[in-house]
């Protein structure tokens, strides 16, 4: 397979969609998870439940993002290889930021509702929103590191 130079305009916006689908969907999964982040603070240790369409919000957003992060880290490479100072320490800040929501959520969950669980709960109940947090965190991490792969190509110089 013939891979185009990495400063095409078909490889950098590529590159540039699949970064907006994996930020929309970690958009949109932050939008979905805030009200059960809100009943696991406010009720610690009760079995939470939520409407269908909630997970499936959270699914589909999680999706979204491992999909554009996997392709775009197997098949498209970082198109940017100017430096730029600015939007290199911009990038790597956007970058610790996003997942600032994703280690409240892991605090709140693991520190303050599991150790306080009441015994009327469901262990398949807790393995499913056990996995489900696994994979929202694992997304938001993915999130991370292509924000800071970006960071890092806007970093180094341009070989000659």
């Amino acid at each position: 397979m013939i891979r185009p130079s990495p400063t095409s305009r078909h490889v950098r916006a590529t590159y540039l969609g699949l970064l907006l689908l994996q930020i929309a969907g970690a958009g949109c999964l932050i939008w979905a998870t805030l009200p059960i982040f809100q009943d696991l603070a406010d009720n610690p240790g009760e079995q939470i439940s939520r409407q269908g369409s909630d997970y499936f919000m959270i699914c589909v957003s999680i999706l979204t993002m491992q999909s554009a992060y996997w392709y775009g880290y197997i098949r498209v490479p970082v198109p940017f290889v100017r430096p730029n100072v600015f939007l290199n320490h911009l990038i790597a800040f956007l970058a610790r930021l996003s997942f600032i929501f994703g280690a409240a959520l892991f605090s709140v969950v693991f520190f303050r509702h599991l150790p306080v669980l009441t015994v009327n709960f469901s262990i398949g109940w807790l393995v499913s929103q056990g996995v489900l947090l696994a994979c929202a965190l694992f997304a938001l991490f993915c999130l991370a590191l292509e924000l800071e792969r970006l960071a890092s190509a806007l970093a180094r110089k341009p070989s000659p």
